[in-house]
């Protein structure tokens, strides 16, 4: 078991870790995970509450690029195991059919060394065996007769244990795939799994640092990160679902940012549209990356309310449009659930449900 801190937020769980196949597993995710360079390089202590600002913008969204893309390892290890245990359902019946076509093929084998056997033992081997035994010629075609009996009779059996020769093969050819499919999405859910891990722990370490910047700012721009801004200026109009599922995150709002979180008590970005989504009858994958390919592409011209618009390229951050170029979302460590002004420069897309 590895066990994953937990912050004041909530953020930490503890998740199975399956041991890596070799050193090379680790260093291909951990090179996946930090892109072409250090990535995680730690950068100079700030001297000043100032600089710690500005760094603190830098490391919240590189923490929350790196949440989301653990949230998108958890998605993908889901569907893994999903279809691990789809494929390995699938094995037994496979085997069982093919434990029922050599069964088969053995008796009709049997039938065919009877009929055989009963060949040799009757003399009639052929045609010129058959004449040489007869007297007459009535006795010729009564042993003809029964010869073409016979030969029928070992033609239909051999026919028959052809196929059930052929129909072996298959199901010995279908019960092998199924278990090479089922070894393969294990390997797969092994490197989701993994791959979990090591996304959750880079992101722990942003997080982490994101939290000690966060400390050293003054009371005032603590206070500052928390506020939002102004919503609409009229009611919440809409039917539809996304408008419905902006209605349930509005009653969230004030809640704090935290990392990895679905409420109730706190939420990230994509824990928050998931919540809202989910009261209205509509399940969402749970990270950014995967809730931007659902639903109908939409341009930051044609948003309407409770839309959902996603930030970055890879999407790293999403909210739900609530009109008048506001969106509804959880915005950042040391901050709370409320409407922002939607960014042109961040938006990198729009998803209608």
């Amino acid at each position: 078991m590895v066990s994953l801190r937990r912050t004041p937020s909530g953020f930490g769980r503890s998740i199975r870790r399956v041991v890596p196949t070799g050193a090379l597993a680790i260093v291909a995710i951990l090179v996946m995970v930090a892109g072409a360079g250090p990535a995680l390089a730690q950068p100079p202590p700030p001297g000043n509450a100032s600089e710690a600002k500005k760094q603190l913008e830098t490391v919240q969204k590189e923490a929350e690029a790196l949440t989301e893309q653990w949230h998108a390892a958890k998605d993908t290890l889901d569907a893994r195991t999903d279809e691990l245990k789809r494929l390995r359902e699938a094995v037994e019946p496979a085997k069982v059919a093919l434990e029922s076509a050599q069964a088969e093929e053995e008796t009709y084998r049997k039938q065919v060394d009877v009929v055989a056997a009963s060949t040799f033992e009757s003399g009639n081997l052929d045609q010129f065996n058959a004449l040489l035994a007869s007297d007459n010629p009535q006795e010729f075609l009564d042993q003809m007769s029964a010869l073409e009996s016979i030969a029928s009779d070992y033609r239909a059996a051999l026919d028959q244990l052809v196929e059930r020769v052929d129909a072996t093969g298959r199901a010995r050819s279908e019960a092998d795939s199924a278990a090479e499919r089922a070894q393969a999405a294990a390997d797969e859910a092994d490197r989701a799994e993994n791959d979990l891990a090591a996304r959750k722990k880079d992101a722990e370490i942003r997080i982490d640092e994101a939290e000690k910047l966060l400390a050293r700012l003054t009371p005032q721009e603590r206070r500052d990160r928390k506020g939002g801004e102004a919503g609409p200026s009229g009611p919440i109009t809409g039917s539809g679902v996304g408008a419905k599922a902006l209605q349930a995150a509005i009653s969230q709002m004030g809640k704090p940012y935290g990392w990895g979180d679905t409420g109730p008590d706190s939420f990230d970005c994509s824990g928050l549209t998931s919540w809202a989504f989910k009261r209205v009858g509509v399940t969402l994958p749970r990270s950014s990356s995967q809730q931007a390919n659902v639903g109908q592409s939409v341009s930051f011209d044609e948003l309407q309310v409770g839309d959902l618009v996603f930030y970055y390229s890879p999407v790293s951050h999403v909210g739900i449009y609530a009109g008048e170029g506001k969106m509804l979302d959880a915005p950042q460590t040391g901050g709370t659930v409320g409407y922002r002004t939607v960014s042109q420069s961040a938006f990198t897309g729009a998803r209608r449900l």
